[in-house]
């Protein structure tokens, strides 16, 4: 035989193991080189009624499949991880070895309150049908019980509350380059169902409840937060009866300390706030820490607009498109004892909107007007003789209720006259008046900075934005996908953590929305939590195979949407093995 043939020979065998008393099975293929058979590969084929079931195309019996929540859960997980959150807490709360971190419980937390709020005692539940239960497998149902919850949140004392949101965030700030040129700040309050006889909270009070629950105890929570994106930077849980201007002056102070010794001491900082929150004390208070500010003041509040009208030529159109139809005067002028930079502002789109309710209100107080003077002239003519009679102070008691509503006590004139010992009215509307405050009045608004260098619209654009927070409080109340609620704490210590995680779920939701807006992904936060929601992941469990069970995981199958945000967010990396 020739030597070149023998050399070019591939010949292919299946050989045999024997491993504790039984036989595996292998192909393998070997070459002749230099006049010696030589291996080139091997592979393990397995037991002789393995390869008889793949020549059959016979698979395992699928004994149950279990799908679990993916999609939301791995991307607040991935941007978690991505900061180190749970690794900052536990190197300044550290624990005894014994069941899981301080850190992994308020981790755990935050997850579950940016995907489906629930309270303690049903973590569990709500765990284990997340990829969590097989990433943390170390994770028991033990842990997750409502006594452990609340034992591990007592460990964390209420003064280094504050230490940790700011190591996170400073953490945040410096990994993810967050722009802290415009910050927003704003309060709100949560209604809470802690007994007005539980002494052991004192920051839960009765206060002016933004849903209307005046009837219930409400706690107060105050945040800065950037303006693009809508970062959480800081924040405050407080008294639910606190005034918001007392809590700004405290706040600054802290958030000043804060930024400039531990996030970002380098930058120009400028705080955008409402007119809630001002006063001479607070300007003092911003200045003092060496942050800038833009805020808006009443129209009486600087008398040399006060009489401007809306034709004034003064006013020059915007050429900003965020800004249409806009007209702006700027000057200087004295607000809060020092020189501003004050921005006279008129905005069609605010004067329609504050017409129709002006022309709404006359018609409420006009018609209450009416049905009083009506009942009035009933009990003149002897058709009601029944009940208290009344007198000229409770009816202009009645009258200044009925036209409590802005502009009404200018807009409508009541004259009283008494006939035979009772009171009657008659009322006109001024329309006089009403063209002055549609032309003085109506659609204007007073922007004042300390950003003397800042382009006219930019500021507008500024403090325009500042809505922003508004919303992101919105977000915290949606039942759908709410933050804060349900709060079952009944403590000021465990409310305060409640506030930590709530606050901690805001960062990482809003660090969800700044990749996709970097990825130019535009998604609405109700959208995106549906899409995230779509992507399960499915975990099939076979029947007894080898004396053990094997375990397949696949997804379920994606729409575009869905392909994107499982990349994005690096949620492969969380699939069952």
């Amino acid at each position: 035989m020739h030597p070149n043939y023998l050399n070019n020979t591939i010949m292919a065998y299946i050989t045999q193991k024997k491993v504790n008393g039984s036989i595996y099975y292998y192909a393998e293929q070997r070459v002749w080189k230099n006049g010696k058979s030589t291996r080139e590969w091997q592979k393990y084929l397995g037991s002789i009624e393995k390869i008889i079931s793949a020549a059959e195309q016979q698979v395992p019996n699928i004994e149950h499949s279990i799908i679990f929540e993916h999609g939301n859960v791995a991307a607040y997980l991935s941007l978690a991880e991505e900061l180190s959150i749970e690794h900052i807490i536990d190197s300044l709360l550290p624990k005894r070895q014994q069941g899981i971190s301080i850190g992994r419980y308020l981790l755990i937390a935050a997850i579950n309150r940016g995907v489906h709020s629930v309270s303690k005692n049903s973590m569990w539940n709500w765990y284990e049908q997340t990829m969590l239960f097989h990433y943390w497998n170390n994770v028991k149902m033990k842990h997750l019980s409502s006594q452990r919850f609340w034992d591990n949140m007592d460990l964390i004392p209420e003064s280094k509350i504050s230490d940790l949101w700011v190591e996170i965030i400073r953490n945040t700030v410096e990994v993810k380059k967050i722009d802290l040129s415009k910050i927003c700040y704003d309060g709100t309050n949560y209604y809470t169902f802690i007994s007005s006889f539980n002494s052991r909270n004192t920051i839960a009070k009765n206060g002016k409840n933004k849903q209307g629950r005046k009837d219930l105890r409400q706690i107060n929570y105050a945040l800065f937060c950037s303006q693009e994106d809508h970062i959480p930077l800081y924040f405050d849980v407080y008294e639910g009866n606190r005034h918001d201007s007392p809590e700004f002056k405290k706040i600054i102070e802290e958030f000043g300390q804060c930024f400039k010794t531990k996030v970002n001491p380098e930058k120009n900082l400028t705080v955008i706030f409402d007119k809630g929150n001002n006063a001479k004390e607070n300007i003092d208070k911003l200045e003092a820490n060496k942050l800038h500010y833009i805020g808006s003041i009443k129209l009486n509040q600087v008398k040399a607009f006060e009489t401007t009208s809306n034709n004034d030529t003064r006013l020059v159109n915007c050429t900003n498109p965020l800004l249409k139809d806009y007209k702006v005067f700027r000057d200087t002028q004295q607000v809060f004892g020092r020189d501003m930079t004050v921005l006279l502002i008129y905005n069609p789109n605010l004067y329609d909107s504050q017409l129709k309710t002006v022309l709404n209100d006359i018609n409420k107080s006009i018609e209450a007007l009416s049905a009083l003077k009506q009942n009035l002239q009933d009990r003149m003519d002897g058709l009601i003789t029944k009940g208290k009679k009344p007198t000229e102070t409770g009816t202009k008691n009645k009258v200044q209720t009925i036209l409590k509503r802005q502009y009404m006590k200018q807009l409508i004139q009541v004259e009283y006259t008494i006939i035979n010992n009772l009171p009657m009215i008659n009322y006109n509307i001024e329309e006089s008046k009403l063209t002055e405050i549609k032309d003085k009045t109506l659609g204007k608004k007073i922007i004042f900075t300390d950003n003397h260098h800042w382009k006219t619209e930019d500021i507008i654009v500024a403090y325009n934005n500042q809505a922003v927070i508004e919303n992101l409080f919105k977000e915290t109340k949606n039942r759908n996908y709410s933050t804060w609620w349900p709060q079952y704490h009944f403590t000021d210590q465990k409310v305060k953590v409640h506030g930590l995680y709530c606050t901690i779920t805001l960062l990482l939701r809003s660090l969800i929305g700044r990749e996709l807006r970097l990825k130019n992904i535009k998604l609405s936060m109700e959208r995106l939590h549906d899409q995230l929601g779509g992507i399960k992941q499915v975990v099939n469990v076979f029947s007894k195979y080898n004396k053990h069970k094997q375990k397949s995981s696949n997804m379920t199958k994606m729409n575009e949407i869905q392909s994107k945000l499982f990349k994005i967010f690096n949620m492969k990396k969380y699939m069952t093995n």
